[in-house]
């Protein structure tokens, strides 16, 4: 075993870890000094308000601290209407401040990233703003100014030191995971044209997952780089276009040496010319990927044509070459967007929508509120002094846990941080700080406990529990000047604290609990739902918006599936109901196309919409409008490379349908909305 000695020298204190618990530890003391110099009355509040927000990623900081102030001020705002009103019934105002935090809880789960956060605290600012002006109500408009005031003294701090202390990096990584996805898309398409098994293999819940996190890096970017906030439309678009090419890759196989000449060289083709435009992208060379990618869209769409117009009696040929001109039309997309964000040209004007789970959102407020009023009933009809201490607590943690993947396990968390920081708040109030004399010594007495708690935010496993800790520990501390050292109402403070944790992980399990398959359930529902509208109609906005959304919709079911072995299950019927929808698309466009004789269309878009109407029969309706097509079309030659194109657009379908048989599109039968 390696000796405490070699442990010890091993250590690096130059990592960015530790540069991140540096520069937090300063922010939060340059906070708790300026909260002493205005004579706040919590001024450790503001060292509290540094430590949540604290992140190593300057976007975050920033982002986090302007829609944390934004939510305080919001939160404000709404205690102090509150207490206006009620101020003197205290019933009423726990009824008004649950249905506010249940309102801001909902919120929170339909908004995404740092808003989600800012409506979070929105909610609970009310519970800190009015703590002890309940009993005291001519305090109240003092406690919430006091509450804003120390909320933006560390926002301000925090800012300030990340800003002089710390380089912007986000963009660098956000071009590296971009690039680092056209990688990772081209290998699975070259795996598949070189594989010898048949197409519809799925992409992975890690890929989907993965691929979706860069949008999570851009919300990083875009705080921290104004200029890449004017482009984040370029990046959002190369996102879904990604996620379209990931899609596309999944349906390509190695082509049959019986499907034709045209197949085949356009295959070799692909495998030849990929690798190649791979090169020139890690190269940062878009120009020349962009030129070599049109140059082979426009050599595999021009055999497309060919096949289009031959009659080889079979539409497997052109199903083939459809996939493959599909798949590097979205590659190529991809790329384009890639070029015009290095190239600095202006984004496209899309508008992409996300995935809002509006059951989730009604079952997270309505917990809030439950959870609340009955803390609030508890601590009236026991007559606890301090009563209100419960709600402090109850309130931030019911709203933050419940936009996590797993509230349960994070109420766990929670409690073991504070179990951890009520002793050493009392060691570091009782033991060590009645000795202080002096800012400089409270700094190098409070600094270490705050630093152990940093340290443990940076770890994955122990970052809910390392800000449990902070929070509780700080706030038990209490450092204010001067400093009071009541061991009754420590302890009292104490007991309220670890209750409160408690009493959350009992909301969480007992107050409509959370459950990730019925939350898939509905997920699973809406991919479903869209999917089947695009057999009665096109999308209402461009093909990748559309599909933006769905994507969406998978990472939401691999993040909630993480562990449950019937994720494979559900993300396979999500995944299928997703490539329906992208081959309709497909056939309206065949249908819609200037050269589509009139029966032609009518027939395709008669098709669809009884396919529609009968989930059930629909593999079959298809099969038989293809023959349908391709039958007539004999007695019309103009019309055959039109009838020919929605001929395998529809067999394309069928096979899909064919190759998922577990009748998860018949359980809608009515039209979708």
């Amino acid at each position: 075993m390696r000796s405490a000695r070699d442990r010890f020298l091993a250590i690096d204190i130059l990592t960015p870890r530790t540069a991140h618990v540096a520069r937090s530890t300063s922010a939060a003391t340059l906070a708790l000094g300026l909260a002493f110099c205005l004579q706040l009355e919590t001024p450790y509040s503001a060292a509290s308000t540094v430590l949540l927000v604290a992140n190593a990623n300057q976007g975050a900081v920033l982002a986090k601290g302007g829609w944390r102030l934004v939510g305080t001020v919001i939160g404000a705002g709404a205690a102090l209407v509150l207490m206006g009103l009620f101020i003197q019934a205290p019933i009423l105002f726990i009824f008004g401040f649950a249905l506010w935090l249940g309102l801001c809880t909902g919120g929170a789960t339909l908004l995404r990233h740092f808003r989600a956060s800012g409506a979070a605290v929105a909610g609970y600012t009310v519970g800190l703003a009015t703590y002890d002006a309940l009993e005291m109500p001519e305090r109240a408009l003092d406690a919430v100014l006091g509450r804003t005031a120390t909320v933006a003294v560390g926002v301000v701090c925090l800012g300030v030191v990340t800003a002089l202390f710390s380089k912007r990096a986000t963009r660098v990584a956000l071009d590296n995971a971009l690039i680092g996805q056209f990688g990772t898309i081209a290998g699975v398409a070259l795996e598949r044209l070189r594989s010898q098994e048949p197409a519809h293999s799925l992409p992975t819940p890690t890929q989907i997952a993965g691929l979706f996190a860069v949008d999570d890096l851009l919300e990083l970017s875009r705080a921290e780089s104004p200029d890449l906030a004017r482009h984040k439309g370029a990046i959002r678009d190369t996102i879904a276009a990604l996620f379209s090419a990931l899609l596309g890759s999944s349906d390509l196989c190695d082509a049959d040496p019986q499907a034709g000449q045209d197949c085949v060289v356009a295959h070799e083709g692909v495998v030849t010319e990929l690798p190649r435009i791979l090169c020139a992208l890690e190269a940062r060379r878009f120009e020349e990927a962009l030129e070599r990618i049109t140059a082979l869209s426009g050599a595999v769409q021009a055999r497309a044509r060919r096949a289009e117009a031959a009659d080889t009696g079979t539409s497997a040929p052109l199903i083939a070459l459809d996939r493959l001109v599909a798949f590097i039309e979205d590659y190529r997309s991809a790329l384009s967007g890639m070029a015009r964000l290095q190239g600095g040209r202006p984004a496209p004007a899309r508008s992409f929508r996300f995935h809002r789970d509006w059951g989730a959102a009604t079952e997270n407020g309505l917990r809030s509120a439950l959870a609340i009023l009955l803390a609030g009933a508890f601590g009236i009809a026991t007559g606890w002094s301090d009563w209100s201490l419960l709600l402090l607590i109850l309130a931030p943690y019911l709203a933050l846990l419940a936009m996590t993947g797993n509230p349960a396990a994070g109420a766990v968390a929670f409690i073991t941080g504070t179990l951890v920081a009520v002793p050493a708040a009392f060691v570091c109030a009782f033991g060590l700080m009645p000795q202080v004399q002096g800012f400089p010594l409270l700094i190098a007495v409070i600094a270490p406990f705050w630093m152990v708690g940093l340290y443990a935010t940076t770890l994955p496993r122990h970052g809910p529990s390392g800000l449990a800790y902070l929070v509780a520990f700080n706030t038990l501390v209490g450092a204010t000047n001067p400093m009071a050292f009541s061991l009754p109402a420590f302890l009292n403070q104490a007991f309220g604290w670890i209750a409160a944790v408690f009493v959350t992980l009992l909301a969480f399990r007992l107050l409509l609990p959370h459950d990730p398959r019925r939350q898939a359930r509905r997920i699973r529902a809406a991919l479903r739902r869209d999917a089947l509208a695009l057999l009665h109609s096109d999308p209402p906005e461009h093909r990748h918006v559309w599909e933006h959304l769905q994507h969406h919709r998978l990472a939401r079911l691999a993040l909630s599936l993480r562990a449950d072995p019937e994720a494979a299950a559900i993300m396979a019927e999500g995944i299928a109901g997703l490539r329906l929808g992208r081959a309709a698309i497909r056939a309206r466009g065949a249908a819609r196309h200037a050269t589509t004789p009139a029966f032609l269309h009518t027939t395709t878009l008669r098709a669809l919409a009884e396919a529609a109407r009968t989930p059930r029969q629909a593999r079959d309706i298809l099969a038989a409008a293809a023959a349908e097509i391709a039958a007539r079309s004999i007695e019309d030659l103009g019309a055959w490379s039109a009838a020919h194109r929605i001929a395998a657009c529809l067999t394309d379908m069928a096979v899909l349908l064919e190759a998922h048989t577990d009748g998860s599109f018949d359980r809608h039968r009515s039209a979708p909305c």
